[in-house]
């Protein structure tokens, strides 16, 4: 057994310290535990911040009771649907949209953190990007997302998933532009705010 010190901010150690004492451990059990799996996701090539955002999105699906499928297979089943009833498939993505903005809420107050909240859920959501521009002199933002669905039917719902989500932030979208695996929403602030 090493015998090491390591010097840390007191405001971790208060913090780490604090955390050990609430799981019953002591420090050297907590200490060896923590920096263990610390150890074995950097040696996979991760971070401990990648670690802690993959806590925080497993903590915020677990609320809304997400089952994960692979994109493929999810086009296969949203072409599907789209083609038997496209008015129901997009209505469901928009109702989807509109009970799962609550919960995003808890995690992004302000419709300015969904970028960090895509971000962090980057390996779980089948986007590859999501970007917030302001635009100033108009009053709007514009919203664009890369990697929504491989099928012009998926992206069209997850168009009509996000314009639910805009719309739960307290805003309304004034101009759309979708393609196949892309989405571009200008947005401005709701006048019924």
């Amino acid at each position: 057994m090493a015998r090491s010190n390591v010097w840390v901010d007191n405001k971790v150690f208060d913090g780490f310290s604090a955390e050990a004492e609430r799981q019953n451990k002591t420090l050297f059990a907590f200490a060896n535990e923590s920096l263990s799996v610390a150890t074995k996701v950097a040696s996979e090539g991760g971070t401990p911040d990648e670690l802690y955002d993959l806590w925080r999105a497993t903590t915020l699906l677990k609320q809304i009771d997400v089952v994960i499928l692979p994109s493929d297979f999810m086009d296969e089943i949203i072409l599907k649907l789209y083609s038997a009833d496209k008015d129901a498939t997009l209505k469901m993505y928009g109702d989807l949209g509109s009970r799962l903005v609550g919960v995003l809420k808890i995690a992004a107050a302000d419709i300015t953190d969904l970028p960090k909240i895509a971000r962090d859920f980057g390996g779980l959501l089948p986007i590859k990007n999501l970007a917030l521009r302001v635009q100033p002199m108009k009053g709007e933002f514009e919203i664009y997302v890369v990697g929504a669905g491989r099928r012009i039917e998926s992206t069209e719902c997850a168009n009509e998933f996000l314009v639910s989500i805009v719309r739960g932030y307290g805003y309304d979208v004034v101009k759309q532009e979708v393609s196949v695996g892309t989405i571009r929403l200008w947005i401005t602030p709701s006048n019924t705010q």
